[in-house]
């Protein structure tokens, strides 16, 4: 990917984050909120006109008074000077660090993510939520439940927000994933890969992949996005995914 290429990229990218929250007033930072209010999710925070540590302290105590957990997602590529290390000296505990991939839609990349020899189902509904869910617990996922209520929300109020597909072997519920959609956006999001540990190495999260990357293709977007772990990277590239940047979360909990 040449340089021109993945500064479209990243503005793409950037555009989404931006989108996908409320944006702060008095700051340029977006926070997504869990539908309980018990979790917020910081996914952008541009250059702030003040001193980075007191805009972290400041979201800091927004959390500690809200009694809401604070994940902030930094980005590689993001402009914010000395965000990571003014987060861990205000308590934010590092995550691992993923690294954001790119795949172009088209019928091409597709045909390198076979589904034809596995089952994989899109789920519309609480009782498909349930399978979800099963593999959730599985895997050792912390909030299954509460994450299966908020997954069926969001299926009742945006079904075209989101879809989720879930690959299922002699009737079992084995791997899974969801796929976001933006109006208006050119990007499709994956999230939420989990295959339970007894059915890893046999192509079933290969397969999720597969079927959630058709769906991009039919909704008519253009890029295909994900944050990858070690685990699932290789297999990613080998396919044609191409990084343009990394991202690691940082988790403030508020004491009880």
């Amino acid at each position: 990917m040449n340089e021109a290429v993945k500064a479209e990229v990243l503005a793409e990218l950037d555009a989404l984050r931006r989108a996908s929250g409320v944006v702060d007033g008095h700051a340029d930072l977006v926070r997504e909120y869990s539908a309980d209010g018990s979790e917020c999710r910081i996914v952008f925070a541009g250059p702030a006109g003040g001193e980075v540590g007191e805009l972290v302290r400041a979201e800091r105590e927004l959390a500690r008074s809200g009694g809401y957990t604070l994940e902030w997602k930094v980005y590689g590529h993001d402009r914010q000077r000395g965000l990571a290390a003014a987060l861990e000296a205000a308590g934010f505990v590092p995550g691992d660090e993923e690294q954001v991939l790119v795949l172009p839609v088209a019928e091409a990349s597709a045909a390198l993510f076979d589904t034809s020899a596995y089952e994989v189902r899109q789920v519309t509904d609480g009782a498909g939520l349930d399978d979800y869910a099963e593999i959730s617990r599985q895997v050792g996922r912390r909030n299954a439940d509460e994450e299966r209520r908020q997954l069926v929300r969001l299926l009742e109020e945006q079904p075209e927000a989101m879809s989720v597909h879930i690959a299922y072997a002699q009737g079992e519920p084995v791997s899974c994933g969801r796929v976001h959609f933006q109006a208006g956006s050119p990007i499709a999001e994956l999230a939420g890969a989990r295959t339970k540990t007894t059915h890893r190495r046999q192509g079933f999260f290969t397969a999720v992949v597969g079927s959630r990357l058709r769906q991009a293709v039919e909704r008519g977007c253009r890029l295909l996005v994900t944050d990858a772990l070690p685990t699932s990277e290789p297999i990613l590239r080998k396919r044609g995914f191409e990084a343009v940047t990394s991202t690691r979360p940082y988790l403030f909990e508020p004491a009880d």
